[in-house]
């Protein structure tokens, strides 16, 4: 039975993904913080945009590090957690000028078997899509928290107008941006991972009501986009191309 990420299998797909891209950036370079100038335009940038100071924060899904790099001055400590072997290796070495910064090459569930302490703020951004049992890793970020933790959630919107638009087209409302092709790549069998392994799609009211079966209050949705970005936010269900909610934990 698969776990809450099915990490083993996951991990080597990941790994194979970003093997090809490895030597691209050399990994003795600093890696460069997210800026957020006026309102965010794209995941990252909300995440670094809707984080709480204070305390102790955890990155799901770090990547190379660029959002724990832009917080690292603003928390006592900073976690990442990675999937993949080669992308936690490279934040680490990338964020290794950074004392209060630990990036670990491990699972959600892994990483809350070997937890002696909550976090007070938890972010990930473009990743619960990937994750085989939802319901299974909000019961485990509430585990994580104490009450007060705030918890960003930041995801592909399956109601964005342009996919509502491909549906009434009869075209499959894929929403990673580098698979275009109804999931695939541009050339179909050179595909890893189908729509860059996107396992589920949301709306805003689908992440909040996760949010409230895991014990988290929603506070607050945000509207982004690349263009016009503060426009998106005045309709955000219909004109936002990602699911952003920020909430507070309010205990089991």
């Amino acid at each position: 039975m698969p776990g809450v990420t099915d990490s083993g299998t996951l991990a080597a797909k990941y790994d194979e993904v970003y093997r090809d891209c490895a030597g691209q950036e050399a990994v003795d370079v600093r890696v460069k913080p997210i800026e957020v100038r006026g309102w965010p335009t794209d995941c990252r940038q909300a995440v670094v945009y809707l984080a709480r100071p204070g305390g102790r924060l955890l990155e799901i899904g770090c990547g190379h590090g660029e959002v724990l790099a832009a917080l690292a001055p603003y928390f006592d400590e900073v976690v990442g957690i990675e999937l993949s072997s080669i992308r936690a290796e490279r934040a680490r070495q990338g964020l290794s000028h950074l004392p209060n910064c630990v990036v670990l090459n491990e699972s959600l569930e892994g990483l809350a078997a070997k937890a002696t302490s909550p976090f007070d703020c938890i972010i990930w951004a473009d990743v619960i899509e990937h994750i085989v049992d939802v319901i299974g890793a909000m019961r485990i970020l509430a585990r994580l928290s104490r009450v007060g933790t705030q918890l960003v959630t930041v995801t592909p919107n399956v109601a964005f107008l342009p996919h509502r638009i491909r549906l009434l087209l009869g075209r499959a409302p894929t929403t990673a941006a580098a698979y275009p092709n109804e999931g695939f790549t541009d050339n179909p069998s050179h595909t890893i991972l189908f729509d860059a392994g996107h396992l589920h799609y949301f709306t805003f009211r689908q992440v909040e009501m996760l949010y409230r079966l895991a014990g988290f209050r929603p506070e607050r949705r945000l509207g982004i986009a690349s263009r016009l970005s503060r426009l998106r936010n005045w309709w955000p269900t219909l004109l936002s191309s990602s699911v952003c909610i920020s909430g507070t934990f309010q205990g089991t």
